[in-house]
């Protein structure tokens, strides 16, 4: 009776575990390979495809198993297959014949695109990239799909649809000199399309090899209507209203009536960017934690309009709980915190607290404080911790190390200019300490003088390699241009017929090496002309900036004028002139000291001025500002001058007596902190008047307003005839004024800055001259708008052309508002 339970348990153990055995590894035989052969190749030799397979024969192997598992993965990563299998053929004993199963991806024969009405060929085919013999992968074809797609969507067609259609060979035709090659759609027979070859070309057999083994593909496009964006919403926004969100997008627009200039149509790489400003927006507001979740595109009235949707997540505002300072022994706390500009209890601005920690426009930050005064590898690093829920303390880390000095300073590139020419421009000066806006002074001062590449110059004008753990070296690499210019201007009007300019101006003349040049001296001939032969005047000019080697500028000019036009006037006289640079305010400022003898002789004075001769003596005084970036197209800074001229007077000889004062203001900035977008808003006034009551003034004393400013004496204001705008006689006739005020403002596009200057400009601007102080009105200016466009070809100068509308020309000369074109030769506003 005991055997009988001990059995029973024995039957239950075993059934137990029987399960369990189907789960332990199972030990399969391995063969040996005897022979591998291949099947499905067409263009791939199956030699190359045994060997890359990796197998070979006498290999020991298992079906399945871990080397027929490695070889087709060999095989599959030649991206040439689109199946790949290892089966056995056959076997012999314990040996193996294995078949290499492949299909190979079809070659393309060629491409074809199809559809595309609204968008050119070529711009496709950019996107293609496809040549004959290519392997076609469904993977490559689906990203040329997308390229394609993508690109009718920035052509604002947003439903456009392209479908990869396959074509394999059909039959062979021939005519007498080509022949044809007809292709049907794999999976529409009816579809064909045909292709042809010249016989002379190829051969009929290796044709017919060739098309046999390759498809013909074509992308198939249906472009849909062009989308515009009608409406443009946000969700997840408490913080800010859609409308401000929408104004900072720059380039994603609603379409409205009288936005007729704004794209309205969808640019994915566009809307990215937009939605980059968008999170700047968000983070310069405090929400450092903004994002843009995503966009939705919801397209109505057949695809034609557009409705997006764009989501953000705001997060929270933060402020700045605590500022903490760490490693600075330089500069105390509390001036680091001023250059930062940020205090406990602000709104958290990103952008501000990055710009003012390592470098703003104005090279008024803390970088900038350490790197002005030789600390070169001052470093800084923050550490923002958020204080919940909506604070944040900084703790800021400096890094001081060693200040440097400078060591050396080379000029490399100066083909022509002399090595002192240069130097004596630059502010950074051996055993000084490193400063980098004395670097960027230096850059500026270098580009002012117009004898280098501007725009190279501030790319790469500079170079500075540490000597040792105190020195740096520097060197300023510099490329030469022709600033040697033919002074050519040259205009036209029906009051005055043509007039301009010629000459010849040498800036970097060297006096005592007339040949060779490169001493930064100025020599210039001038022949002013006006109303056929019965205007001329004569000009000769020297100037030397650097007068024994100091900052000192002295020249002269000596000048011979005739005139038979309304007056009959003969001139000749010279200048003298003295100036310096000064060191303040600033050193930016220049004041310039001049004294002019003039002999006068009214023949005629045609009923406005007195006859008869006289001498003039003048003293005269100018201050100048002048800061900025490229004296070519300038896209920062200001020009401002103030002058003053006496003739006679209580000190001076001579029998004229008036005195005379100019102020003009320019301004430049720069727009998307773009050096190519400039806003120029400039302004000008004059005045005169006699010390001495019937005083003989010389009648090109007087201001004149009107055209492009080419006749003598006379301030450019487009949109009008030259010389028209001022006061007249009770004849009508124009007679110079005593006051003169112009106001103007410029938007600049440059369209090329290098190797050719070349910008575009759009023009608002007001001026008058009036008869005297007491009829002065700036309220009731002359006013214009207009276009133009602006070319320096050296040597001859600036060319271009202004079209101008005078809104006041009524009351000028009595004529209706027109659009008036001023051509310009030689001279710039």
């Amino acid at each position: 009776m005991l055997l009988y339970p001990r059995i029973k348990f024995y039957i239950l153990l075993t059934l137990f575990f029987i399960p369990f055995s189907f789960l332990l590894p199972q030990t399969q035989n391995s063969s040996t390979i005897l022979g591998l052969s291949v099947e499905g190749n067409k263009s791939a030799e199956a030699s190359t495809i045994i060997a890359n397979s990796g197998l070979k024969i006498g290999d020991e192997v298992t079906i399945p198993g871990d080397k027929t598992i490695n070889a087709i993965k060999q095989l599959w990563a030649l991206n040439i297959f689109s199946d790949v299998q290892i089966v056995e053929e056959r076997r012999v004993g314990n040996g193996i014949y294995l078949l290499i199963k492949v299909a190979e991806f079809p070659r393309m024969e060629k491409y074809v695109i199809r559809g595309n009405d609204e968008v050119d060929e070529d711009d496709i085919d950019e996107k293609v990239g496809l040549i004959s013999a290519q392997i076609l992968r469904p993977q490559r074809v689906q990203t040329i799909v997308g390229r394609i797609k993508k690109l009718y969507q920035e052509k604002g067609m947003q439903s456009s649809q392209i479908a990869p259609l396959y074509y394999e060979f059909a039959m062979l035709d021939s005519t007498s000199d080509q022949y044809i090659v007809t292709w049907r759609d794999q999976k529409n027979f009816s579809d064909e399309i045909t292709t042809e070859y010249a016989k002379a070309d190829v051969l009929a057999e290796a044709l017919l090899k060739r098309v046999q083994e390759r498809m013909v593909l074509v992308f198939d496009i249906k472009e849909g209507d062009l989308a515009r964006i009608r409406k443009i919403s946000f969700e997840g926004n408490e913080a800010f209203d859609d409308d401000e969100l929408k104004s900072q997008f720059d380039d994603t627009e609603e379409a409205v009536w009288w936005k007729f200039w704004a794209s309205t149509l969808l640019d994915r790489d566009k809307l990215k960017t937009d939605k980059e400003l968008l999170v700047k927006f968000y983070r310069k507001n405090g929400y450092r934690d903004a994002e843009i979740v995503g966009d939705t595109v919801i397209l109505s009235n057949n695809n034609k309009d557009i409705h997006l949707v764009v989501k953000v997540y705001e997060g929270m505002q933060y402020k700045v709980r605590n500022i903490t300072w760490q490693g600075n022994t330089i500069y105390t706390d509390d001036v680091l915190q001023e250059r930062l500009d940020m205090y406990p209890g602000d709104v958290f601005d990103v952008e501000k607290f990055n710009q003012n920690l390592r470098g703003n426009e104005k090279q008024n930050d803390i970088a900038s404080l350490y790197l002005d005064n030789g600390y070169l590898t001052f470093n800084v690093r923050t550490n923002e911790t958020t204080i919940a829920p909506d604070s944040i303390d900084i703790q800021i880390q400096v890094y001081e190390n060693n200040q440097f000095t400078i060591g050396k300073v080379d000029v490399t590139g100066n083909d022509k200019t002399k090595d002192k020419v240069i130097r004596r421009e630059l502010y950074s000066i051996p055993g000084d300490y490193f400063n980098r806006g004395a670097l960027l002074r230096s850059l500026q001062q270098l580009a002012n003088l117009q004898f280098f590449n501007v725009e190279k110059l501030y790319q790469k004008g500079v170079d500075y390699q540490l000597g040792n753990d105190s020195t740096v070296n520097i060197t300023f690499l510099v490329e030469e241009k022709s600033s040697d210019y033919l002074n050519a201007s040259i205009g036209y009007s029906g009051s005055f017929g043509f007039s301009g300019a010629i000459g010849v101006t040498l800036t970097n003349f060297s006096i005592s090496e007339p040949f060779q040049l490169g001493a930064g001296q100025v020599l210039s001939f001038n022949w002013q002309f006006g109303v056929g032969n019965l205007y001329r005047t004569f000009t000769l000019g020297f100037t030397e900036p650097w007068f024994l080697d100091t900052p000192t500028l002295i020249g002269f000019e000596l000048f011979s004028t005739r005139q038979r036009y309304i007056y009959d006037l003969s001139q000749y006289g010279g200048t003298a002139r003295v100036g310096r640079r000064l060191r303040w305010p600033d050193d930016y400022f220049y004041v310039q000291g001049t004294f002019r003898y003039q002999n006068n002789d009214v023949i005629d004075g045609g009923n406005f001025y007195r006859t008869g001769k006289s001498e003039q003596f003048s003293l005269g005084a100018t201050i100048t500002r002048k800061n900025v970036d490229n004296p070519i197209f300038p896209s920062l800074g200001s020009s401002v001058s103030l002058d003053m001229e006496i003739n006679g007077g209580p000190f001076l000889p001579g029998n004229v007596d008036y005195f005379k004062i100019g102020f003009k203001a320019d301004f430049y900035r720069r727009l998307f902190n773009s050096n190519r977008v400039t806003l120029y808003l400039g302004s000008e006034f004059g005045y005169m008047d006699e010390l001495i009551s019937g005083t003989p003034v010389n009648p090109f004393e007087y201001y004149y307003m009107g055209g492009s400013g080419l006749v003598i004496a006379t301030t450019s204001l487009r949109g009008y005839d030259d010389r028209t705008v001022g006061p007249r006689n009770e004849f009508g006739d124009v007679i110079g004024g005593r006051v003169s005020a112009k106001f103007v403002s410029e938007l600049r596009f440059a369209v090329s800055l290098d190797p050719i200057p070349l910008y575009v400009l759009g023009f608002a601007e007001a001026g008058r001259v009036f008869e005297s102080i007491k009829t002065t009105d700036l309220m009731n200016l002359r006013k214009s708008i207009g276009v133009g466009a602006r070319i320096l070809i050296n040597p001859i100068g600036l060319i271009g052309f202004d079209v101008g509308y005078g809104f006041d020309r009524k009351a000028v000369d009595g004529t209706d508002p027109n659009w008036q074109f001023h051509f310009q030769f030689g001279k710039g506003f």
